[in-house]
């Protein structure tokens, strides 16, 4: 048996050189489908009854040719792989040989059932080698071995063994497909096959416990289900740069013809995954990144690249703290605009009366009383910001001749000790208020005095006469605002000695000292 094992090792050997042998890419094969399958050919046989001096040869087996056909029915998997279950008949002429020790087998025929696993590695292709793994149960003549020894008896034996074949597949329709190919299946016990076991008569050395078979053939495959059309990516849209934080829109395009449903998964290059034909990202560190995209389908996978650069963004142009000084102005008056800028190569004051000015800080006269709106823009190469102020101007208040020409107003005098208007000194006060009526710009400060002759407390005294005269302008109906009383205590210049009354009258007043408004 030796001489088998090395015609086995030869067939093996050749039909891995044809596997190396495939040729170029054509269209997918079925998935997910259940098939059909019918085969014959050419039987070799390497056993017991295999008397040929050339049976060391890959051919010898074939040199007395038997035949054989069969089916098988299983399911496509994938377009790479499948498992069938099915049977042959065989038919080889060595069965019927008569030579002793052996008694003549009465039969030629062998039935084989098979269960395979067919693997084809390039389903993609028009031609494809594969490669067939799997069992079978052999039916032979040893269910009529007859054994010739001193004991005689009948024994049926069924046999089993390990199936390897090797074959190129051709697909020709979506469904449709030839094969040619070959096949080995090792056979234990060897009686099982051709009913013949030379150890069991003790004339010819035999320690191989098995037999084998060989197919050489072809047939056809039908798949009942028809095959995807194999997804491809025929475009890939990503944008060549970002800035960190910048969504990019993400595309793959693939063969219209593709099966569906087609799906789509993405691996960013940053750690994170998307998916969809089309999806978006952003990232958050600079860099290049490389984006793939890997499109699916039942009929297979396939994946493009493209690099993407993620840089910083721009420093964009910035304002702050945009103010005007005053906010609110008279004609003639200016007004100062000014902000803190960042980032900016040109600055743009729009007063909003038509003028502008292009640098800060800026100072402007409005000729006309208004509610403007003052504008200021930064600009750069990147983009702009912009803030807006308000500002009020109104009409410049009349000059009254007579109101610029008020220096002092009338004073009022009390009586010894008093601090009680008199009627004279309402008479003063009166004349004061026409004045003040017509000069509202005017504050007053009213300074109240005593002689240091009166009795009790010259400093008491002399804010008491202040007060009353401030009631009296307020309660007039000027604004009390207008007005400050203060006790100056003892009038500077007294002199008691100069009066015939008790005291110096001319200390015991209250003078009303007219001014601005404006800071009062």
């Amino acid at each position: 048996m030796s001489k088998m094992t090395l015609r086995l090792s030869t067939l093996m050997a050749w039909c891995a050189a044809l596997l190396l042998a495939s040729a170029a890419q054509a269209q997918v094969r079925p998935s997910e489908s259940i098939y059909i399958l019918l085969r014959g050919g050419a039987t070799g046989y390497y056993g017991d009854l295999d008397n040929n001096p050339n049976s060391n040869s890959i051919t010898g087996g074939f040199d007395e040719t038997g035949w054989h056909a069969g089916g098988e029915i299983g399911y496509q998997f994938n377009p790479n792989l499948s498992f069938g279950i099915g049977g042959l008949w065989v038919n080889h002429p060595n069965f019927n040989d008569s030579r002793p020790p052996y008694t003549s087998n009465s039969g030629s025929d062998v039935y084989q059932a098979n269960a395979l696993f067919r693997l084809t590695p390039f389903a993609q292709a028009r031609v494809s080698p594969f490669v067939e793994l799997g069992g079978a149960l052999v039916f032979g003549q040893g269910t009529e071995f007859e054994r010739n020894d001193q004991t005689g008896g009948n024994d049926d034996v069924w046999g089993y063994g390990p199936v390897l074949g090797l074959g190129f597949d051709l697909a020709l329709a979506p469904q449709f497909g030839l094969f040619v190919g070959a096949q080995s299946t090792l056979v234990f016990p060897d009686v099982a096959l051709d009913g013949a076991d030379a150890s069991a008569f003790g004339v010819t050395a035999d320690d191989t416990d098995f037999d084998i078979l060989a197919n050489v053939g072809g047939g056809l495959r039908y798949a009942l289900s028809p095959p995807g059309t194999a997804v491809m990516i025929e475009g890939l849209e990503c944008p060549a740069e970002l800035e960190t934080g910048e969504s990019g829109t993400f595309s793959v395009y693939t063969n219209a013809d593709a099966t569906a449903p087609v799906s789509a998964t993405w691996q960013w290059g940053d750690g994170t995954t998307g998916s969809g034909l089309t999806d978006r990202h952003s990232f958050s560190t600079p860099g290049t990144y490389t984006v793939t995209a890997m499109a699916r389908n039942d009929g297979g996978t396939d994946s493009e690249s493209c690099l993407v650069t993620v840089v910083e963004p721009p420093a964009l142009p910035a304002l702050a703290g945009c103010r005007a000084t005053p906010s609110a102005v008279d004609v003639g008056e200016a007004v100062t605009v000014d902000a803190t800028v960042t980032d900016a190569n040109d600055v743009t004051v729009d007063f909003g009366d038509g003028t502008t000015a292009s640098s800060l800080p800026a100072r402007h006269t409005y000729a006309a009383a208004g509610r403007y709106t003052v504008r200021i823009t930064a600009e750069s190469e990147f983009g702009t910001d912009t803030c807006t102020v308000p500002v009020t101007v109104e009409a410049a208040p009349v000059v009254d001749a007579f109101c610029a020409d008020i220096t002092e107003l009338n004073p009022v005098f009390f009586g010894y000790g008093s601090t009680t208007l008199s009627a004279d000194a309402r008479a003063r006060l009166d004349e004061n208020i026409e004045v003040l009526r017509r000069c509202p710009d005017i504050c007053v400060t009213i300074n109240g005095y005593s002689d240091g002759a009166e009795p009790g407390d010259a400093q008491r005294i002399s804010e008491a006469r202040a007060e009353a005269v401030r009631q009296y302008y307020v309660g007039q109906g000027l604004d009390a605002d207008r007005f400050r009383a203060v006790g100056r205590g003892v009038a500077p210049g007294a002199n008691v000695k100069e009066d015939p009354e008790p005291g110096d009258a001319r200390a015991r007043r209250a003078d009303s000292i007219p001014s601005s408004c404006a800071g009062f």
